[in-house]
C-alpha cells in the first residue's frame, strides 16, 4: 500500500512539473520582410518569418534573459532582450521594421594593385558570381536560406532572391545572358522593364539539365553575322581533339572554322585504347618528357552529372569582340583571328604559356592555369598563372602575343572566380574568423 501511495505521489509531482515545463509564452510579430531568420541566442530554437513577413515563435524558459537575434540577407542585425518578467505574460507582441542596409562598402575607393572587399556580410558566405552588362549576381549562403543577390557595379543591393538550396552555380551564355542552375534544372535570370526602369530579379525559362545541355552545351561564341559551336571529337580520346564550325544566320549548314588538336598526348591516348594504360603510375601516365605529361583526371562530357576518367582536355577558347573573332590556339603557339564573318585575317605568335627548357624545347609552364579572361567591355584579355597559391593575373598584347603583370595578388592565397568587367579584377577569397568567402574587387587598369 506504501509503495502504490509514493508511485502516486511521484506520478502528481511529475504532472506538476510538466504543467510547469511546458508553460510557454509565445512572442509574434510582423516585420514585414520576409525570410527573416529569427533565433534564440545560446540555443537551437528559432524560426523565420513567411511571405507576409509575420513570425511566431514560443518560449518555455522564463527564468532568466531571453536574446531574440533578427536577420536578413540585406538588412541590418537586431537583438531584442526580453526580461524574467516580460516573459511571464502568455503572448509578447514585437513587430518593427528590419533597417535595410545602406552598404558603405559604397564608399571605398579602389586602390591600384590592393584589393578590397566589395561585398562580405557576417553570416553570409558567397558561392560563387557572375558578371554581365545588368550588374554583380551572386549565390550567397546563410543558414536562413540561400539567397541569389545583384548588386550594382557601385555595389548598391538592387534585389534579393530566395532560392532552393541545390542551385549552386551560375553560368554566363554567348548572349550575356545569366542562369541559375542545380544538378537537375535551370532557370535564365532576367528583369522585367518598366518604361526605363528595370524591375527586381527574377526567375524565367525553366528547363531541365539535359534540356539545357542540349540547347547550350557545344555554344562558344558569336558575332553579328556567325555563331560558333565548339565541339570535341566523339573518340574515345575526345578530349585532346577540338572542332570549332561556324553557321551563317539563315544557314543551317555548319563550316569548319579550325581543327585543333594535341598530337602527342592523342597519340599516347590511342596507344593507350590499343594496348592498355602503362601500370603503376596511379592513374598518371608518364610519359618520355615532362612535355609528355597527360594528368588523369574526372571531368564532364556534355551532362555534367555523368563523370568519366579521361586525359585533361585541350584549352583553346575563342572569343568574340563584337566584330571580329580571336582564337588562342595553344596547341600551335598562335593566335587566329578572324572577322565578323568568320574569314582569317592574320595571326600572332605566342609563347607566354611556355618556357625554354635548358635543352631548347619549349615546355608548358607549371604556373600556367589554362584560363583566359576576357572583359567584354573595353575587349581586353588576360592570362591567369598561379605560383604556390599565389595567382599573377597578366594583360595579353594581342598586337605581339605578349603579356604583362597587372595585379599580383601576393596577400590573397587561392583565390576562387577571377574576372575582369571594366578594368575591374573581381574574385572570392576565404576572409573572417567563419573563413566565409567574400567578394574583393580592385582596379587594374
Amino acid at each position: 500500500m506504501k509503495q502504490i501511495s509514493l508511485l502516486l505521489t511521484l506520478f502528481v509531482i511529475s504532472l506538476n512539473f510538466t504543467a510547469t515545463a511546458q508553460h510557454k509564452t509565445v512572442v509574434y510579430g510582423d516585420l514585414s520582410v520576409s525570410n527573416v531568420n529569427i533565433s534564440v541566442l545560446n540555443t537551437r530554437r528559432g524560426t523565420s518569418t513567411d511571405a507576409k513577413g509575420q513570425y511566431s515563435l514560443p518560449l518555455y524558459d522564463q527564468s532568466k534573459t531571453v536574446k531574440l537575434y533578427y536577420s536578413c540577407i540585406g538588412y541590418l542585425d537586431t537583438i531584442v532582450s526580453l526580461e524574467p518578467e516580460q516573459l511571464r505574460h502568455n503572448s509578447i507582441n514585437i513587430s518593427f521594421k528590419m533597417r535595410p542596409i545602406n552598404y558603405a562598402l559604397k564608399e571605398v575607393t579602389i586602390s591600384e594593385n590592393k584589393p578590397e572587399i566589395a561585398y562580405h556580410e557576417k553570416m553570409v558566405s558567397l558561392e560563387t558570381f557572375e558578371i554581365n552588362e545588368m550588374g554583380i549576381y551572386l549565390i550567397a549562403y546563410r543558414n536562413s536560406g540561400n539567397a541569389l543577390l545583384h548588386l550594382s557595379f557601385d555595389l548598391d543591393t538592387l534585389s534579393i532572391l530566395p532560392i532552393a538550396r541545390k542551385f549552386d552555380r551560375l553560368y554566363k551564355d554567348v548572349f550575356g545572358q545569366i542562369h541559375l542552375m542545380s544538378y537537375d534544372s535551370t532557370y535564365q535570370i532576367g528583369h522585367r522593364q518598366l518604361g526605363n526602369t528595370y524591375l527586381d530579379a527574377e526567375l524565367f525559362y525553366g528547363m531541365s539539365i539535359d534540356e539545357f545541355n542540349y540547347v547550350m552545351g557545344d555554344n562558344a561564341t558569336m558575332t553579328d553575322s556567325v555563331f560558333v559551336i565548339g565541339t570535341y571529337s566523339g573518340s574515345a580520346c575526345s578530349g585532346q581533339e577540338l572542332y570549332y564550325h561556324y553557321f551563317k544566320r539563315g544557314n543551317p549548314n555548319g563550316q569548319l572554322l579550325e581543327h585543333i588538336f594535341d598530337q602527342k598526348s592523342l597519340d599516347y591516348c590511342i596507344n593507350t585504347q590499343k594496348f592498355g594504360e602503362l601500370n603503376g603510375f596511379g592513374g598518371r601516365a608518364l610519359l618520355p618528357t615532362k612535355d609528355y605529361y597527360a594528368h588523369f583526371v574526372m571531368r564532364p562530357r556534355v551532362d555534367i552529372r555523368k563523370w568519366t576518367l579521361d586525359i585533361r582536355p585541350i584549352y583553346d577558347p575563342i572569343f568574340s569582340t563584337g566584330d571580329s573573332l580571336v582564337l588562342f590556339n595553344f596547341e600551335a603557339d598562335k593566335n587566329e583571328y578572324f572577322d565578323k564573318n568568320a574569314q582569317m585575317i592574320g595571326e600572332t605568335p605566342i609563347k607566354f604559356h611556355r618556357y625554354l627548357n635548358w635543352n631548347g624545347k619549349w615546355l608548358i609552364k607549371d604556373s600556367w592555369k589554362k584560363q583566359v579572361l576576357v572583359d567584354r567591355v573595353r575587349k581586353e584579355f588576360y592570362a591567369v598563372f598561379e605560383d604556390g597559391g599565389v595567382m599573377n593575373i597578366s594583360k595579353i598584347n594581342l598586337k605581339t602575343g605578349q603579356t604583362k603583370v597587372v595585379a599580383e595578388l601576393s596577400d590573397f592565397h587561392f583565390v576562387q572566380l577571377p574576372m575582369v568587367n571594366d578594368g575591374t579584377l573581381y574574385f572570392l577569397y576565404h576572409t573572417g574568423p567563419t573563413h566565409s568567402k567574400a567578394l574583393y574587387r580592385m582596379k587594374i587598369d
